[in-house]
Order: C-alpha cells, then structure tokens, then sequence
C-alpha cells in the first residue's frame, strides 16, 4: 500500500491510496495518514487504485474522518473501484464519510 499526496487548489489536499488496504497495507500507510489528517483540514482520498478493502482499511479511513470533524475539517472518498465501492456502501461507512 502507497499513500501519494497532491497540494491541490484552495487549500485542497488530495492523497491517492494504491494498493490493497487490508491488514498489511493499512498498518504501511496507518501513521503517515494519521499525520495527514491532522495536518490537512480539506482532504480528498482517491481510492480509485485501491483494488481490495477490508476491514482495517475502513477502520484507517474512519479514523481520518473522525480525526478531521474533531479539528473542524473535512475528508471525502472520490473514485472507488466497484468492489471497494461496494464494501463503502455495505458497510455504512461511504454515508458517514461521503463517497
């Protein structure tokens, strides 16, 4: 798993997840996201090269989303591939986030 992050336009961060966001891969990118979130108050997460998502990357995600709505900021999901998408919307997670 590989977190790449973008300065975008306005005050936009955008970080790109690649790989598989299972156990191994979340504990890879768990710190440096971390970090992220509390750095950034406007995040775009593009998973659209994130091929499988299991339960400790929704775990990470909710993490960062929880860590930006404590300091006022936003983190928003773009791209899933369908399977992840529909592993984000079974499990409630993409309505909490916003996918």
């Amino acid at each position: 798993m590989e977190l790449v992050v973008d300065e975008g336009p306005a005050g936009v961060t955008q970080a790109a997840l690649i790989g598989r966001m299972d156990i191994d891969g979340a504990q890879k990118i768990e710190t440096p996201f971390r970090v992220l979130t509390r750095l950034r108050r406007a995040l775009v997460i593009d998973l659209s090269q994130v091929s499988f998502m299991a339960s400790m990357g929704l775990r990470t995600l909710m993490v960062g989303a929880r860590t930006q709505a404590e300091l006022g900021g936003k983190l928003v999901l773009a791209s899933p591939q369908p399977n992840v998408e529909k592993v984000l919307r079974e499990s409630g997670i993409g309505e909490i986030i916003g996918v």
